[in-house]
Parts: C-alpha cells; structure tokens; sequence
C-alpha cells in the first residue's frame, strides 16, 4: 500500500520538472513532514465552488468529504517530454481509470449508504461531534 501526501493546485500540471516542484512544495508546508504522492488539481475548483455556496448558505461546507482516487501518473514516462505525455493522453485510456473508479465506487458507497440508512443519526450532527 501506497501512502502519501495530496498537493492540489488551482493549476493544472503535468511532467517530471512540475512534479519535483510539487514535492519540494509539500516538504516545505509540511515543515518536511510530508511527501507527496498525488495530484488533485480538480479538488481546489470543487472545494472553492463549495466554499461559495457555503457563504451562500446552499451547502455546509463543515460536512463536506473529499474522496480522492489516482488513475493516471502525473509525468511522462521514460523516453518522451511531457508535452507528448499529454497529447497521447485520453481519459478513459488512463492505466488505472477503472479501478480508480471502482475505488470510489467501494469506498463512496458505504459512506452514502451509512448516511441514508441512518440518516437521523447524522442530520444534526456536526463533523466530529458526538
């Protein structure tokens, strides 16, 4: 099992050079701590869309989970740039696109499935709260 750190960014990237960038970033927030392992540049447009509706009083931001799966690297591979990396690239061609989305799927499902089946349990309950 893999274990690290997630480094989102409201900018996409993508190559070898952009990725050491990223882990000299985590080791630096982390106070060296952390390492980074995966990329979530979706996350900080979800989270900051949320974050809006939030002040908007559309959605608690404070029962908000972020289920995170990897299903493509994040630089090229041995032998070509990272520019041609990303032109070959096509969503559903990622090497790990199905099993990251049966990952979600196993994981998400018994979270959704605990709060619907018990869903007084959580209605008024806060994160963390008992």
């Amino acid at each position: 099992m893999l274990r690290g750190d997630n480094i989102s960014s409201s900018t996409f990237f993508h190559g070898k050079l952009l990725s050491e960038w990223a882990n000299e970033w985590v080791k630096y927030q982390t106070g060296g701590a952390g390492t980074y392992t995966v990329t979530g540049m979706e996350d900080s447009g979800t989270l900051q869309s949320l974050t809006w509706l939030a002040r908007a009083g559309r959605v608690d931001i404070d029962r908000l989970m972020v289920l995170r799966t990897a299903s493509n690297y994040d630089q090229q591979r041995t032998g070509i740039t990272a520019a041609e990396s990303l032109a070959e690239t096509k969503i559903r061609t990622y090497s790990a696109y199905m099993p990251a989305v049966e990952n979600a799927y196993r994981v998400g499902n018994v979270v959704v499935r605990e709060l619907v089946t018990n869903w007084p349990k959580y209605r008024d309950r806060l994160p963390g709260r008992p």
